[in-house]
């Protein structure tokens, strides 16, 4: 998780002392956050990418799908199924459960990377606005900040 620190202070204080007005410190600000926005959102992504390597769901969605159980072990537990097809509608319910928590992964992980796609495109014309209207000092201050915080990230 992002933190303000010493450094980080010294950044923004550095960004008020060129006496940015009202319009600049707004865009300045939904930069930052939308920097923080896109960090956090990459973070989320690494864990997902992590739990599907591992093949590891989340605990909220396997107790989810668990619950779905419930009403299958007793049709699977019914004395009228010989132990051969038991065994195999076992099987089949098994490899069903696995890849529908693996599609549901993939699915998580294609939402969040639509949400950092629509970050960027925040960032983007956030950024085109500070071209138009902050000068070169203001701007590389705002970009300062910004890069050292994609630097306390890479080291979390």
């Amino acid at each position: 998780m992002l933190t303000l620190n010493s450094n980080d202070r010294d950044l923004i204080t550095k960004f008020y002392e060129l006496q940015p007005n009202e319009e600049q410190i707004r865009i300045a600000k939904q930069i930052w956050q939308t920097t923080f926005n896109i960090l956090k959102t990459k973070e989320q992504e690494e864990i997902l990418r992590k739990r599907i390597f591992l093949r590891r769901l989340p605990t909220t969605y396997d107790k989810m799908i668990d619950k779905s159980l419930g009403y299958i072990e007793p049709m699977l537990s019914n004395k009228a199924l010989d132990i051969d097809r038991r065994a195999g509608l076992v099987t089949s319910y098994s490899k069903t459960i696995t890849q529908y928590k693996l599609d549901l992964m993939t699915l998580n992980l294609d939402t969040i990377q639509n949400v950092i796609r629509g970050h960027q495109q925040i960032l983007n014309d956030l950024q085109k606005k500070l071209s138009q209207s902050c000068h070169e000092l203001m701007i590389q201050a705002i970009e300062n900040r910004q890069k050292a915080m994609q630097n306390v990230m890479k080291y979390i």
